[in-house]
């Protein structure tokens, strides 16, 4: 039925109390480690901005979509040991509507052949309800608000990330202060929501194989807020040839989904399109769209450029 999440949305927001799951499922999760980890940058000295949007369970009324934009790099001092990164969220679920704002700090520390990663997050979280859509059989219903009600609270995380050989492994929490929002006027709010820590556990790795063009990654996610549970595991086939390369992929979430991938690097440039197909009543023609956008440019903040000047008292 088209109009099942927003059913299920209005009900929730009859709710005095509500428990928000784990964050949205961005199906190039291995592309944004960085989204669901702290501690998963600085991989090379290059600046990384990305950009993805998610629309979920397409055809339904009120689907979540969701927008994600950040970037990091390494800071140009301690041998590129510190790295940082700003990102902005925004999800929209029926009259919901939720926005992020967070930057991430992480320190690296070399062991061995490898690297390790130890990151924090801190943020804004808000939240909102849009009470003048309501279409309640009751106009009066004291139960719904009739405007839009917000709510704000901050929003921290911690993770570390380990590479090593082509391999790469990461344990995080997200919302890690479990933040209580209340919706409404200070002192007069009524609703609040409760944002549940989400644990993530990710890992990748480089298979070279006897062509020196292909390159086979596997990967997977672990996902929980201990109340529900999510895996992923998915493959990707990737052929370089100078600078272009072309990639294709199938993933697999137990009891949930299938997912197939697509994309290509020109230059600095990276473009992908992933299509999740649900095992579920939701039927393939519901499914959801992932497109994400990567742009990654080296970046030397003391190099002098061709108009530098020397002082004339040492010529």
């Amino acid at each position: 039925m088209k109009r099942l999440t927003f059913t299920i949305l209005l009900f929730l927001g009859a709710s005095d109390m509500l428990y928000a799951q784990y964050d949205v499922h961005f199906t190039h999760f291995a592309e944004m480690e960085n989204f669901y980890n702290p501690a998963a940058m600085n991989r090379d000295s290059r600046l990384n901005a990305m950009a993805s949007y998610s629309m979920q369970m397409a055809g339904y009324e009120g689907a979540p979509t969701s927008l994600y934009a950040g970037a990091s790099m390494a800071l140009p001092f301690n041998h590129m040991r510190h790295s940082m990164s700003f990102s902005l969220f925004n999800e929209n679920i029926g009259l919901f509507a939720s926005q992020r704002m967070a930057f991430d700090y992480a320190f690296k520390i070399t062991m061995g052949r490898g690297w390790l990663n130890i990151g924090i997050q801190g943020g804004i979280m808000s939240q909102s309800f849009d009470g003048s859509k309501v279409r309640a059989r009751d106009g009066n219903d004291p139960a719904f608000p009739s405007g839009n009600e917000k709510g704000t609270g901050a929003d921290m995380g911690a993770g570390i990330f380990y590479v090593r050989d082509g391999l790469s492994l990461g344990a995080s929490v997200q919302h890690l202060n479990s933040p209580h929002i209340e919706f409404g006027k200070p002192n007069q709010a009524t609703t609040y929501m409760d944002i549940c820590p989400a644990y993530y556990i990710q890992g990748q790795y480089n298979i070279k194989t006897r062509n020196p063009l292909l390159l086979v990654q596997p990967c997977f996610m672990l996902a929980s807020d201990m109340q529900s549970f999510r895996a992923d595991i998915r493959t990707t086939v990737s052929y370089r040839y100078e600078k272009f390369l072309m990639y294709a992929g199938a993933g697999w979430s137990p009891e949930i989904s299938c997912t197939a991938l697509l994309g290509a690097t020109v230059g600095e440039m990276t473009i992908g399109y992933a299509y999740e197909i649900f095992t579920g009543g939701a039927g393939a023609a519901n499914g959801s769209h992932d497109l994400l956008v990567n742009w990654k440019k080296e970046v030397d903040l003391f190099s002098h450029g061709r108009n530098s000047h020397k002082s004339v008292r040492y010529l």
